[in-house]
């Protein structure tokens, strides 16, 4: 998808390291490399930063960390849309714990086969959604446009399992969602991005277009919206990228 201007600069590529306690690790997939700046999630666009903070991204309020990133492909065709990355605030971050060790402690079971189950990752992630704020940063590795993206947000969102369960709630979402694309027409070149903010379950949508600079699309206050995305991109419920939900899994099953 797109690209914020203050990281169009190339990041540092080094070695893997440890950072907040954690190895960078668990984040590479196949074509991703962990460094000291940066994560390289796909060799067509510019690293994801480890961390966001006002210094590199205008849109956050505090100090996030990079703790999963993948790659959005339609399978059939091996065709590669976007990057994807989650970020954390770090006084959140320990939301993520409390909620698995609650799990663990009801079922018994390791924090892999609680993300492992349908029903139980989408009911954990669900909860844990709504104590927990977080940024996704979506990357595309190609050119597309508005119109793209935000017709496959609405498609997405309306196939989740859990939007058939809230279907007012959900509709509700999702015309504030179309309604935050409203005045954003024409193309979006790959290495652009835009970020979907969630703060106390309200997302806002920013995009960062040439020469970094960032506009606001618009909220999305219906907080059913925030709890099926993070559902839809980390629980084993038709993830939205795979390599990212494996990422996912590997930072709780690490951290937890």
């Amino acid at each position: 998808m797109f690209r914020f201007a203050s990281l169009a600069r190339p990041l540092a590529r080094t070695a893997p390291l440890a950072l907040a306690g954690f190895s960078l690790n668990f984040i590479a997939n196949d074509t991703a490399k962990a460094g000291i700046d940066g994560v390289d999630v796909d060799s067509g666009i510019d690293p994801f930063p480890t961390q966001l903070s006002k210094s590199n991204c205008s849109v956050v309020n505090n100090v996030q960390k990079l703790i999963a990133t993948g790659v959005r492909s339609v399978t059939f065709i091996s065709f590669k849309v976007y990057a994807v990355g989650l970020y954390v605030p770090k006084n959140y971050e320990s939301q993520i714990g409390k909620t698995v060790g609650l799990w663990l402690k009801e079922t018994g079971k390791s924090p892999a086969e609680l993300l492992e189950d349908k029903q139980t990752s989408q009911d954990m992630l669900a909860a844990m959604s709504e104590k927990l704020n977080y940024t996704i940063r979506i990357t595309p590795v190609r050119n597309t446009d508005f119109g793209h993206l935000r017709d496959g947000f609405v498609k997405t969102i309306l196939a989740c399992p859990m939007a058939k369960t809230k279907r007012e709630e959900v509709a509700v979402g999702v015309e504030q969602l179309r309604d935050a694309f409203k005045g954003f027409k024409g193309s979006v070149p790959k290495n652009h991005s835009l970020y979907l903010v969630s703060e106390n379950s309200t997302i806002t949508m920013h995009y960062e277009g040439k020469n970094g600079d960032v506009k606001t699309l618009g909220k999305i206050t219906e907080p059913s919206i925030s709890q099926v995305l993070f559902v839809l991109y980390f629980s084993s419920v038709k993830p939205i990228s795979e390599p990212l939900r494996k990422s996912f899994v590997g930072y709780v099953t690490a951290t937890v």
